[in-house]
């Protein structure tokens, strides 16, 4: 009789766990219940894991478990989810962790004290993750991208010279929502092969039976998980670009920081003196346009670091090294950078066994600073995900859960797009002069006056993959405003502190179709005639197949005017009759040789650090890790 009403009592609980009006109806019929053999008694509360003692089960794959917005998750997604952050778990090694050989619904959780098994707490971690890419997902496409408030586009003006036009794809704000970027969604599609070569990786045939076996789920399911998972990263990639932190107390006291840059001239085979010259002569004939005091400021070292250093570790970022420590450094070199009185523009020649080594002092940093300046990005991007998820509330219903068993053997790590080689902008984007009315630059209208600096706008935020807008271009370099134009000697005195570098400025059409062949971007200067009335510079992107020419055009009015921006090629003719000028820039730095996380220190040489992340892998980490650290909560 006892036996009978405990059970009697259990199966109440059991039921009442689907008793609420916030649960998700189901997409297919649930099969009919039945109490799990499990050595954690449940607590029947209904918006709770602790509802069942266990959620070990099979069948009903395609019910509905939970929604967020028009967003929802069956179980044989959650199977996907559930097991991946186990294996999260699991590859952070924690101490006092589940036995992963045993069922995990029959282990009591040390944890966390607010679940009963490991079951639950990895459900409760799975279910979490869920609710950040989807709410992610969901304010991506109904909650439009900020844009600068000088940024004013007029609807007429679009409707009129931009509707079709194949320049649209790449034009900074028409779309006001969020859209993958062409690397991101590159990623996206060819998910597949992916999930096939890291299946083969880990040991399994393909992805099929690494779904199988590490999720106990099917590979459309995995497929689905995966997708959601790295579309969400990639929109709080665009949400974390431009974030603004308020300011905190500057610290003077204390462990500090130091910001340089090296030269490294090597001596093998000649004396330091004829190293020296030999580098004098060529500095001098590169920063000849250049005034003295121009010659001696840090874009002009970062120029001369970028192509005639021979420490390999630095010399495509200018020299820099960032955020270095006194005893990461050989011990003369850090004497002289950490010496009380270095204040920034100072410069020395320090002579070694390795050559001649040119230095340039850039600044110090507070370490404790940096650290709060850190945590306070850090706080801010999770602010991000916690708003999204307040704003986008999940609904479960935990009596339609059931999971299957696995092994936990690949990680949300595993299935996240990893993030190396950051590129903002893969594409040369379009900046128009019509659409910042209001923006001046130095004391004309950048509507009128403006195609030098805004095509020096697109080719800064292309190459530094950093948002360099023409109003922030204009607030930047206003003094090289006049009556008819920009001065083009903006192109060569400023790349350098955007970390991006002028190859050489030509007149010579067939030097310049030679850059664009090797795969250089050019800005060019038109006379009168096909592009303008009067001068107007133009960006040079790249030669199609069929030996064209495409173009970013910061003119609105040209695309009606100029029938070849219908189809974005335009002839090599039509570019230099009526050009004088061109300028042409280095490859994009993608990858620094000595990063400890997208280089290849093998090949470098002369590098004065050990370890360090490049400047777009330190940001790149922190955004990743906090949003992997949100989804495992």
């Amino acid at each position: 009789m006892r036996r009978m009403i405990a059970a009697l009592l259990l199966a109440l609980l059991l039921c009442g766990c689907g008793k609420t009006a916030q649960a998700p109806v189901s997409e297919t019929t649930a099969p009919a219940e039945t109490v799990p053999a499990a050595t954690i008694a449940p607590d029947g509360d209904p918006s709770n894991v602790t509802c069942k003692g266990s959620y070990t089960d099979q069948g009903a794959g395609q019910t509905v478990v939970a929604r967020v917005g028009e967003r929802t998750l069956t179980n044989e997604q959650l199977a996907a989810w559930y097991w991946a952050a186990a294996a999260q778990y699991r590859q952070y090694g924690i101490l006092n962790g589940p036995d992963f050989t045993e069922p995990l619904d029959t282990q009591t959780c040390g944890t966390d004290d607010t679940v009963a098994s490991w079951q639950q707490y990895f459900l409760r971690q799975a279910l979490n993750a869920w609710h950040t890419a989807a709410a992610l997902n969901e304010r991506s496409v109904n909650v439009p991208l900020e844009t600068e408030e000088a940024y004013q586009p007029a609807d007429h003006l679009y409707e009129e010279y931009m509707t079709g036009m194949p320049a649209t794809k790449y034009l900074y704000g028409y779309n006001p929502y969020y859209e993958p970027n062409s690397m991101h969604q590159a990623y996206l599609d060819t998910l597949p092969e992916t999930l096939n070569t890291l299946a083969q990786e880990q040991g399994f045939a393909d992805g099929e039976e690494m779904a199988e076996r590490a999720f106990g789920t099917g590979v459309d399911a995995l497929m689905e998980m995966a997708q959601e998972l790295n579309r969400a990263y990639m929109y709080f990639t665009q949400l974390t670009y431009d974030l603004t932190l308020e300011a905190g107390e500057e610290e003077t006291d204390g462990e500090y920081y130091v910001n340089f840059r090296h030269i490294l001239l090597k001596t093998e085979g000649t004396t330091e003196e004829e190293a020296m010259a030999a580098f004098e002569e060529k500095a001098a004939a590169r920063l000849k346009p250049l005034t003295n005091q121009e010659k001696r400021g840090e874009n002009a070292f970062s120029d001369l670091a970028h192509w005639y250093s021979e420490d390999t570790a630095s010399a495509l970022d200018g020299g820099a090294y960032l955020r270095v420590l006194k005893d990461q450094l050989p011990q003369e070199i850090g004497d002289w950078c950490f010496a009380e009185e270095r204040v920034p523009g100072d410069t020395t020649v320090i002579n070694s066994q390795d050559g001649v080594h040119i230095l340039y002092f850039s600044g110090r940093e507070s370490v404790a600073q940096a650290a709060a300046e850190q945590q306070a990005r850090k706080d801010a991007q999770l602010a991000l995900i916690q708003e999204a998820k307040e704003a986008y509330p999940m609904e479960v219903s935990y009596r339609d859960i059931v999971l299957p068993e696995a092994e936990a053997l690949i990680s949300t790590d595993d299935l996240l797009y990893p993030d190396i080689a950051h590129e903002r902008f893969p594409e040369i984007p379009l900046y128009l002069q019509q659409d910042y009315p209001t923006t001046m630059y130095g004391g004309w209208p950048i509507r009128t006056n403006g195609c030098g600096i805004t095509s020096m706008a697109m080719v800064a935020s292309y190459l530094s993959d950093e948002l360099m807008s023409p109003p922030e271009m204009c607030r930047r370099f206003g003094g090289y405003s006049h009556r008819n134009g920009t001065d083009g000697m903006i192109f060569f005195k400023e790349s350098p502190g955007m970390n991006f570098y002028l190859v050489e400025q030509t007149y010579e059409p067939t030097v310049a179709w030679q850059g664009l062949e090797d795969g250089h971007t050019v800005i060019s200067v038109q006379h009168k005639g096909y592009w303008t009335r009067g001068g107007h510079y133009i960006v040079l992107q790249e030669i199609t197949e069929d030996g064209m020419v495409r173009v970013r055009d910061s003119n609105i009015y040209n695309y009606r005017r100029i029938a070849n921006h219908a189809n974005d090629e335009h002839t090599w003719g039509s570019i230099v009759s009526n050009g004088s000028g061109f300028w042409i820039f280095d490859y994009k730095i993608t990858r620094l040789p000595a990063c400890d996380r997208c280089g290849d220190p093998e090949q470098t040489s002369g590098g004065l650090v050990d370890a360090f992340y490049c400047r777009k892998c330190a940001p790149a980490q922190l955004r990743r890790s906090t949003y992997l650290e949100s989804i495992s909560n």
